[in-house]
Parts: C-alpha cells; sequence; structure tokens
C-alpha cells in the first residue's frame, strides 16, 4: 500500500512540474515576442524619422526648374520598406509633373507635405507620419 501511494505521489509530482515549466515556457516567449516587437517598432519611428528628415534634405538641394518635382522616394532596408510620398502647396505652379494643389495663402506657398509609410519585412509593424514643411 506504502509503494502504490508513493509510486501516485511521484506521477502526481511529476505532472504538476510539468504544468510548472510549461507555463514557464509559454510566459517566456511571450515575453520576448513583445520585447522583440516594442525594438521593432522603435526602430521602425526611427526609421520614419531619419526618412524624412532625408526627404528635407532632398527637397531642399532640389533644383525644381532643371529637375522637377520629387513626387516620390522608395528606401528598401533588410528589415524594412520606407515608401514616402509628396503633395506640394502652391499659389502659380508651371510644373505638370508635380503632385500639387493651389492655395490662396503666401504664408503656405510653396509648402510640402510628406507622407512616410514604414512597413517591417519580419512581423507585423507598420508606421505613417505625415509631415509638413516649408523647404
Amino acid at each position: 500500500m506504502k509503494k502504490s501511494f508513493a509510486m501516485l505521489f511521484a506521477i502526481a509530482f511529476v505532472v504538476v512540474l510539468g504544468t510548472i515549466a510549461t507555463l514557464m515556457l509559454y510566459v517566456s516567449t511571450i515575453t520576448v515576442k513583445e520585447t522583440t516587437n516594442d525594438y521593432m517598432q522603435a526602430q521602425g519611428e526611427l526609421y520614419a524619422r531619419s526618412a524624412t528628415e532625408f526627404a528635407i534634405q532632398a527637397l531642399e538641394a532640389r533644383d525644381y526648374q532643371k529637375y522637377g518635382c520629387i513626387n516620390k522616394i522608395d528606401i528598401n532596408t533588410s528589415l524594412y520598406d520606407i515608401n514616402m510620398t509628396f503633395h506640394y502647396f502652391f499659389r502659380e505652379f508651371n510644373y505638370t509633373d508635380c503632385n500639387w494643389t493651389r492655395i490662396e495663402t503666401n504664408e503656405s506657398n510653396g509648402t510640402v507635405m510628406i507622407n512616410t509609410y514604414v512597413k517591417s519585412k519580419i512581423g507585423n509593424i507598420r508606421i505613417f507620419k505625415q509631415t509638413l514643411q516649408k523647404p
């Protein structure tokens, strides 16, 4: 009787330890995944900010009379696809290759709206950043 009770107790003990180990592994896996997603999100936001600054630099260095407007910039890295589109606001503009809208105010003349889309190739991270800039 004592031997059978000890055997049942040992089996129950192993089952309890297995359940605890499984729960620990599950929690550990979730923690690692959340940490990775947080890192990828932060990195994507930095990419969006850097890409927007790059776009502003490109706008300021652009000779519109010689080369026309910048309508789109695509940047591909090993982990992210970055797409930027541009929309211009002018009182009068003579170029047909630009995506622009007529406005009435002098203060906003020459303003550019930069839409930056960052999408990760791994996971499901998507970031959108919209910036108004007057180069």
